[in-house]
């Protein structure tokens, strides 16, 4: 009798922890419908293991080049455009006096001087490096939470190209504020994959209006909250954040979105005629914006950074 007491009582633990499984498993489920095709998840989750591994090597206490190791691997990977574009003829009195004119040596020095100044792999290698672990793990964890969801729903494919277009936007629209600054990390194509993850939701919310309630539920939970509590203490601590990237980055995820899921307007029709149109909209637009920006990228010398010299 005492067994069967125990078992009993042991029954609602064992079904409130059931529920609450269940209930976290439905936050996190995006599927369109039930049973639906799940593909393996496995560009983000590569993708990560390589940014912690590229990480993990900054710890590495030995001299390179005559610095430090995680200062050469960061001069290595971060985008820095005076390593991408050849600067224009430099005055070194114009910049600072009574220097020796040794500007672009020292730049070199900087930049190493393989393919120098044309190191356009720096356009995607800034989105594997993190200098700090703080940096690293913010990233990490959002890149994990919508990337997961997004492959497992759209495969490989889709969010790699998703991924580096967003990396590649965010890069161009850092340019175009910060060009004579350096910039790391996955910030730009993070914020891509959350936009497009904000665009499946709006559109599923347009389609199932019997969930609306519990897909806000889903946007709350999963988007807002988790960025609250970051851009809080960034604008505390005053933390340098290239929000230019930000905006390249999301800005590829929404025209993605737009192009690929259509548009999440209520009063839009799924079966409407029109609804195509907005998709070439969106392309088309796309299409403008990388033609824009890396006409400027290659048009222009890169900016002249005086601050190296000193």
């Amino acid at each position: 009798m005492e067994e069967s007491i125990s078992t009993e009582e042991a029954k609602p633990t064992v079904t409130k922890r059931n529920n609450t499984c269940s209930w976290l498993q439905r936050i996190v489920n995006i599927d369109d419908v039930p049973n639906q095709i799940h593909y393996y998840a496995g560009f983000i989750i590569g993708t990560s293991a390589l940014q912690i591994f590229i990480h993990l090597l900054t710890y590495i206490n030995i001299f390179w080049n005559g610095r430090p190791f995680r200062f050469t691997l960061s001069y290595l990977f971060i985008f820095f455009v005076p390593c991408m574009r050849p600067t224009s003829d430099v005055s070194c009195g114009s910049l600072i006096k009574n220097t020796t004119c040794d500007y672009d040596d020292r730049l070199k020095h900087i930049c190493f001087s393989f393919m120098y100044p044309h190191q356009l792999w720096r356009f995607f290698s800034g989105a594997l490096f993190h200098m700090v672990w703080y940096h690293l793990l913010t990233n990490i964890s959002k890149q994990l939470l919508y990337g997961i969801l997004l492959e497992r729903k759209y495969g490989s494919v889709r969010v790699a190209i998703l991924y580096w277009l967003s990396n590649l936007s965010a890069s161009l629209s850092f340019m175009l504020k910060n060009g004579n600054r350096a910039g790391m990390g996955a910030s730009g194509s993070i914020y891509g994959l959350m936009i497009f993850f904000v665009m499946d939701r709006l559109v599923a919310l347009q389609e199932k209006t019997e969930r609306r309630l519990f897909i806000l539920l889903q946007i709350f939970l999963l988007v807002i909250l988790p960025n609250a509590p970051t851009m809080i203490i960034i604008s505390i601590l005053k933390f340098p954040v290239g929000h230019s990237a930000h905006f390249g980055g999301g800005l590829v995820g929404f025209l993605l979105g737009v192009g690929i899921l259509g548009c999440p307007l209520p009063w839009i029709n799924r079966q409407c005629r029109y609804g195509i149109i907005y998709k070439y909209i969106a392309f088309s637009l796309l299409f403008i914006y990388f033609l824009t920006t890396l006409t400027i990228f290659f048009v222009n010398d890169a900016p002249n950074v005086s601050y190296i010299l000193i």
